[in-house]
């Protein structure tokens, strides 16, 4: 019987996140109601508090349900890359934060309700905190990374492991804000190894012979 419960504990935090996700799409963080989230996911006011403390605990457990730390992604890749081939693991995380962003549509609507639906208030943006230590912590890996490529491919000067690392989360960042805030014009899989191969070719002396 307790499994059951924790099973349906589950089921109803899994709606609650449904429904804030569409509320949150459709009208935007500030204009959400707790109480317009309780009626399209069929529960009181009292199941939300149950699993969350605000609405702001709410927004950043749809963020974390979605996310991939580059951490665990890094990990997960480079279980299949051997560990002298820094930049196909680098290209391959790239490829794969492109890839989700055309094809997994419920990471579609978190991102889209994080860049545009997340209205700043007077204090401050709702998952600032959570987002600021995500952010950190890829920027991390990100340079980590870039120093290990320098090993195989020497950096274009005078760049940095942390120019590099800073220049790649530019080009990300800009395909996510084009491809959701023009989704009908910018089509973010058209071309993406060729876009991906200019800006590390940009970044790096490839060695001869390495395409």
């Amino acid at each position: 019987m307790a499994r059951k419960t924790k099973t349906e504990s589950a089921q109803t935090r899994a709606r609650i996140l449904d429904a804030a996700e569409t509320e949150m799409l459709e009208r935007g963080v500030t204009q959400t109601s707790l109480e317009r989230i309780a009626r399209r996911a069929d529960v009181t006011r009292g199941a939300i508090y149950w699993h969350f403390a605000d609405k702001t605990a709410l927004l950043e457990a749809m963020v974390q349900r979605t996310a991939m730390p580059l951490r665990d992604l890094r990990q997960c890749l480079g279980q299949h890359i051997p560990g002298n081939e820094p930049m196909r693991l680098m290209r391959g995380m790239l490829l794969h934060g492109i890839s989700r962003l055309a094809n997994d549509e419920q990471h579609r609507r978190v991102c889209h309700i994080v860049f545009h639906r997340c209205e700043m208030t007077e204090r401050g943006h709702a998952t600032g905190n959570l987002l600021s230590a995500m952010f950190e912590d890829s920027r991390e890996v990100l340079v980590s990374l870039c120093g290990e490529i320098t090993t195989v491919c020497a950096l274009r000067e005078p760049l940095t492991a942390e120019d590099a690392a800073d220049v790649l989360i530019a080009f990300m960042v800009g395909l996510y804000e084009c491809s959701l805030r023009h989704p009908g014009l910018y089509s973010i899989e058209h071309g993406m190894e060729a876009k991906v191969d200019a800006v590390l070719d940009g970044l790096f002396h490839q060695p001869q012979g390495n395409a």
